[in-house]
């Protein structure tokens, strides 16, 4: 194998695929990167079993061949190479390739292509298209509100769901719930409803990136695959029954309140500071046009912060946890947001103002005065 590609070209694929590489394994060859030719270009790829992301990148080569090397160092490597040529080489049958760019050379053992995991690479058809900065602003909206808890699988993924034209992403732990929908510029080939591992979502929104143009849906028994122009990235998905969502959604409130985004995320996030017992507790009381927001500790201390509000309906004080709120008010997109309370121990609902298909259900903190 002997190939000649640019460093920043071969930077932007190791850093990309190096995000699949596994960081706890007890097999070695999944610590590894696979770089292996094509016609006019270099395939790298990395998989923990999980997922998998692939990408290629133009190379000139004189000699075909694959070869699997120890990621985290080639990273790093091709991380202090300078922009210039790299040319990489591997003798054949020798698992150990030379990285050389102007006047530095590497010696870098690695292991035999042949000894990788193969990526499943889904042959159906293209179920779906979706356009690339929606789906990430989709992702970056939901998927921060999955369950960490492994002893519920199913609470770690990202609920997708695609019918007809619609397009809807779900992510709950239990505690909160984020839904964003969103209408395709047209159908989809076949009903898709599949849970999809959060970490595969980040990653995917990560290569996204402010990237422009569709991203494509293929779909297996027991795989995604999402096809960028120059990445594919494919992840198993997660068996078990998703929570009925819709059910968890308020259909009507007794309280409505219409804040400032901004206004409202900075009071949350001072009185969080002195909001450090388990709960993380907030608490907001609002009439007319005043809403106080209070955290309380007593072997911290105390804060108190009014904000503008327009309310309507029942007065009601309720309690709330204070990362659960600023986590959702971070990410929205509009310069106000409507909450609507339901009553002291029920789920509250925030939404963005002007906007139909985002929604986000949070359970209160019962306190104790």
């Amino acid at each position: 194998m002997q190939v000649t590609c640019e460093q920043v070209h071969l930077l932007k694929a190791v850093q990309i695929v190096g995000r699949a590489v596994s960081a706890r394994t007890t097999m070695p060859i999944l610590t590894h990167m696979l770089f292996e030719t094509g016609k006019d270009s270099l395939k790298l790829a990395a998989t923990d079993l999980e997922m998998g992301i692939q990408t290629t990148i133009p190379a000139s080569i004189k000699r075909g061949g694959a070869i699997t090397l120890p990621a985290r160092l080639v990273m790093e490597i091709v991380a202090n190479l300078p922009e210039a040529k790299v040319q990489i080489r591997v003798e054949e049958n020798v698992p150990q390739a030379e990285i050389q760019c102007n006047d530095t050379t590497f010696e870098v053992l690695g292991m035999a292509a042949t000894d990788f995991p193969s990526i499943p690479d889904p042959e159906a058809t293209v179920v779906a298209t979706v356009e690339a900065g929606l789906l990430r602003t989709m992702i970056r909206q939901t998927a921060f509100a999955v369950s960490t808890d492994e002893t519920r699988p199913f609470l770690t993924g990202v609920f997708l769901s695609m019918e007809n034209s619609e397009i809807r992403l779900v992510a709950t732990d239990g505690g909160r719930l984020a839904l964003r929908s969103a209408t395709l510029s047209r159908a989809v080939g076949q009903k898709i409803a599949a849970i999809v591992p959060a970490k595969t979502m980040q990653e995917l929104a990560r290569a996204l990136g402010g990237g422009s143009g569709d991203v494509t849906v293929t779909l297996t028994e027991s795989h995604l695959l999402f096809s960028l122009p120059e990445i594919r990235l494919v992840s198993r998905l997660i068996a078990g029954q998703f929570p009925n969502y819709q059910q968890v959604i308020p259909e009507g409130h007794k309280q409505r309140l219409r804040l400032n985004t901004e206004r409202f995320l900075q009071a949350v996030r001072r009185a969080a500071i002195t909001a450090r017992d388990s709960a993380n507790v907030v608490r907001l009381s609002a009439k007319d046009t005043e809403l106080i927001v209070t955290s309380n500790t007593p072997e911290v201390g105390k804060t108190v912060e009014k904000v503008p509000v327009q309310a309507e309906g029942e007065a009601i004080q309720v309690a709330f946890n204070a990362k659960y709120l600023i986590e959702c008010l971070a990410i929205m997109e509009t310069d106000e947001v409507v909450f609507e309370l339901t009553g002291p121990l029920s789920p509250g609902a925030l939404r963005p103002v002007g906007q139909q298909d985002y929604v986000y259900v949070l359970a209160p903190v019962r306190v104790y005065a």
